[in-house]
């Protein structure tokens, strides 16, 4: 059956492009010491493992890099506004998650001396509590003398009102504020203490040209949609971007636990493509695929051999789709029905079950048909993980439909995703894929994708 959608034309997709300018993630290395210190002194428990129990043995190694690990890379996505102490139920956690894989693994590697690990993880706390003081005491003198973040400010009401005279008053923040921005500002920028600069669509050209560092959303009257879209391309630009939230006059506690000067703040995550951890997502891809392709290379012969003598030549399907900012690549599946024209095998959006084999049919509803997919993430033009990609025909008429389906690009495409193991695959709708896709380019993380990949695994063989 071929969905009635207008004529058809080969079309170039009309995306909203993210940004490509990536600020360089490792630039704190030159100008903040006092993170470097802070990341290195996990492993600083080793020495302290001496002082603590007299005895060292080599699963005290295990529990510092899995120590640094966790601490290393909670500190690198959860920055921090103000030289505190507000981490002791994280420094507590991280310990002793540290403490049960550390214990785990000498179990397993019979290292034994579970009494010296145990001892070590104890003095570890209070250790990394007076280290952690003595840093943050150190970066807020810093943040007094060097050259502050230039920020700039979303709202024009009392909350931004609020934020600029706190920041003004207290450079323990280490943040100057370089105006405002606001499609109806409530206040005169004499009143606001600062600039006006313009309204919400300025924003990401003002962070661009200005340099901007911080962006700091206290309340706005712009349009919902046109701040998502400005925030998401600020943060493409580099920028880290804090939110007052609504309603914290009745109480807050964001996951960072920030304030500004008794203000709750909370932290939006930098996009995937700029964290740190994102660099390890094709390490992945290249090493679970190349696996794969390895265990199944018995199954994926068989199955080629199987749609030779139903189908002939050519066994593979060639379908042109769509990946991260719009570009097109050629998406390879086994064939499940036969030939038709291009125009129908570019419109058709369900399949026709009077083109489609008994083998084609088994192969659909069981996924195998998706496995030459993992010579597409081979090449780089795929992920595992990540929004199922569309033909350049159905990009343009959904991105018409629904305002946000061009943001799910963001990200490379996936052989699987968030929508897929919530049953929002096939002729499924198209909005509530779209949700789900943007939560997870929001909320991407590494355990994400191994989690998505666990559970799609156990859907297939549920499904057989």
């Amino acid at each position: 059956m071929t969905l009635e959608l207008g004529p058809y034309a080969e079309p170039t997709p009309r995306l909203d492009v993210i940004s490509e300018r990536a600020p360089s993630r490792f630039a704190w290395i030159r100008r903040d010491a006092v993170l470097i210190a802070e990341l290195l002194v996990p492993l600083l428990v080793i020495p302290a493992a001496f002082l603590a129990t007299g005895r060292f043995h080599s699963s005290v190694v295990i529990f510092a890099v899995a120590l640094f690990a966790l601490l290393g890379s909670w500190r690198l996505s959860h920055p921090h506004l103000a030289a505190k102490i507000n981490a002791t139920g994280t420094i507590f956690r991280r310990v002793w998650l540290s403490y049960a894989v550390s214990s785990a693994i000498s179990v397993v590697m019979h290292l034994g001396h579970l009494r010296t690990l145990l001892a070590v993880a104890v003095a570890t706390v209070p250790f990394l509590m007076i280290s952690h003081a003595a840093l943050w005491g150190v970066e807020g003198a810093q943040r007094r003398g060097q050259r502050k973040k230039r920020t700039l400010i979303v709202g024009g009401g009392v909350v931004a009102r609020r934020a600029i005279s706190i920041l003004a008053a207290h450079g323990e923040y280490g943040l100057q504020v370089v105006g405002v921005v606001d499609d109806d500002a409530k206040f005169t920028p004499a009143e606001l203490g600062t600039t006006l600069l313009g309204g919400m669509s300025d924003l990401s050209d003002l962070v661009r040209k200005l340099k901007v560092e911080v962006v700091l959303v206290a309340y706005s009257s712009g349009d919902h949609k046109t701040m998502v879209s400005a925030l998401r391309d600020a943060m493409a630009e580099g920028a880290l971007v804090w939110v007052v939230p609504r309603l914290f006059e009745l109480g807050w506690k964001g996951s960072s636990g920030e304030h500004l000067w008794g203000l709750p703040v909370m932290y939006l995550k930098s996009p995937a493509l700029l964290r740190p951890q994102w660099a390890l997502k094709r390490v992945f891809d290249v090493i679970l695929t190349g696996i794969g392709v390895l265990v199944l290379s018995p199954l994926l012969l068989v199955i080629s051999a199987a749609v030779y003598l139903d189908l002939g030549r050519p066994i593979l399907h060639r379908q042109r789709r769509i990946t991260r900012e719009g570009r097109p690549f050629e998406l390879l599946k086994f064939r499940t029905m036969r030939v038709a024209t291009q125009t129908v095998e570019s419109t058709e959006w369900a399949a026709d079950e009077t083109r489609m084999t008994r083998l084609g049919g088994f192969l659909r509803s069981t996924s195998l048909d998706e496995l030459p997919q993992l010579l597409n993430i081979l090449r780089g033009e795929m992920s595992l993980v990540g929004p199922r990609p569309e033909r350049p025909h159905f990009v343009n008429v959904f991105s018409d439909l629904y305002p946000e389906y061009s943001s799910r690009h963001r990200l490379p495409a996936g052989l699987t995703g968030w929508a897929q193991i919530h049953g929002l695959r096939g002729d499924t709708s198209i909005e509530e894929r779209t949700a789900f896709d943007n939560y997870y380019i929001e909320n991407w993380s590494l355990s994400k994708d191994l989690r998505i990949l666990a559970r799609t695994v156990f859907a297939c063989i549920r499904w057989r």
